[in-house]
């Protein structure tokens, strides 16, 4: 089903195949990690799609609210949000922004929430 979202993006051209493929194989790493809510993985795919998309095409990048990102920080699922995005940026196709970094570790710690 997340592959399958990600397919229509790239048919509908509004993501290229190298970020298409990228998306992908997050969705293959993400499978490897345990077992999360469809809903907050579909938000997270499309989002890291989206964003992984502007990045590459050096689109301007919105800054994260400085308390939402204290709220982030502080989060009980912080450090393993930081290791899988760690994990992630080694596949990336293009370098990621402090901004964006700190809104995918964000959508990250969410999918880890109950």
């Amino acid at each position: 089903m997340l592959k399958k979202r990600i397919e229509i993006l790239e048919g509908a051209n509004i993501i290229s195949k190298e970020v298409a493929d990228y998306s992908k194989a997050v969705i293959d790493l993400l499978a490897k990690k345990g077992e999360f809510s469809q809903e907050k993985l579909e938000m997270f795919t499309t989002h890291l799609a989206m964003a992984t998309q502007r990045v590459c095409m050096s689109y301007e990048v919105d800054i994260l609210d400085e308390n939402i990102w204290e709220e982030v920080r502080t989060s009980e699922h912080y450090e393993t949000a930081k290791l899988l995005y760690a994990e992630m940026i080694q596949l990336a196709p293009c370098e990621y922004p402090e901004a964006e970094s700190k809104f995918l570790i964000m959508h990250i710690c969410n999918i880890y929430q109950d």
